[in-house]
């Protein structure tokens, strides 16, 4: 319990370091890491996002309106909270997870173990404006970007592959979703999606800068702890957002007082 709680503390401190040091991007050095970072977590991961994304939105639709009965307008409601708020975000965390929260938390134990990061302090260069900092914005604003292109990929490719597997036209399913998204939707899965990459990147880099062990075999032992942590504080993330904005959580299992 006491490490759960030394760890809490340790990322929370990070946290706040990053929010208070942001001016550090300016720097050519840090400014050169925020931009690799975007690269290898934003553009390099969307090609496998294509066929995920058409699937998800072409699976609700046709399970909407085949197996439930439902009309054009309720499927693409349906699509609507299913995609835009919650699972976009989800699969964006997920796919952020798995290839940057490894990777972070390798390279920076890999680092630390190899006393690379003892040297940067030597070297008067402070390891959290240089390393954190830039990883933390990069993958934040990299799984906004992710999510975005998953809505569209699975709202798009649901509304285009959907009249191939259902009795509703392209046209039918576009109007309906253009009169009801509204803004509000946008807006709450970006912040969402903001939160989640600030949530992995910062736990991530945490167990990399505090790997158990200066031996290489506590960098695997690292990356292990972020993965699983990160998920997890993802999904509790997401059931947070779900009580405050709808007032339930499981499913509707629980629901606010009014």
């Amino acid at each position: 319990m006491v490490g759960v709680y030394r760890e809490l503390e340790g990322c929370m401190q990070l946290f706040v370091h990053v929010l208070r040091r942001l001016h550090v991007l300016r720097l050519p050095p840090v400014a050169d890491v925020l931009t690799r970072q975007i690269y290898f977590t934003g553009a390099s991961a969307t090609a496998g996002i294509v066929l995920r994304g058409a699937f998800i939105g072409t699976l609700i639709i046709a399970y909407v309106i085949n197996v439930l009965d439902a009309d054009a307008a309720l499927a693409v409601k349906i699509l609507l909270w299913v995609v835009l708020r919650e699972i976009g975000p989800l699969i964006a965390a997920v796919l952020v997870v798995q290839r940057s929260g490894a990777a972070v938390a390798t390279e920076l134990a890999l680092m630390t173990v190899s006393g690379q990061v003892d040297s940067l302090r030597q070297m008067r260069v402070d390891p959290h404006d240089y390393l954190v900092v830039p990883r933390v914005i990069g993958i934040a604003l990299s799984n906004a970007a992710l999510t975005v292109y998953v809505q569209m990929i699975a709202v798009g490719g649901g509304m285009l592959l959907g009249p191939v597997v259902i009795d509703a036209s392209f046209e039918e399913l576009a109007d309906n979703f253009f009169r009801l998204a509204t803004p509000l939707d946008v807006a709450y899965s970006l912040i969402k999606s903001l939160l989640f990459g600030a949530a992995i990147a910062v736990i991530a880099c945490y167990h990399g800068l505090n790997p158990p062990g200066r031996s290489f075999n506590a960098v695997p032992r690292a990356a292990i702890n972020a993965v699983t942590q990160s998920t997890l504080l993802v999904m509790l993330l997401n059931v947070v957002f779900a009580y405050v904005v709808y007032g339930v959580l499981f499913f509707g299992l629980i629901k606010a007082e009014v």
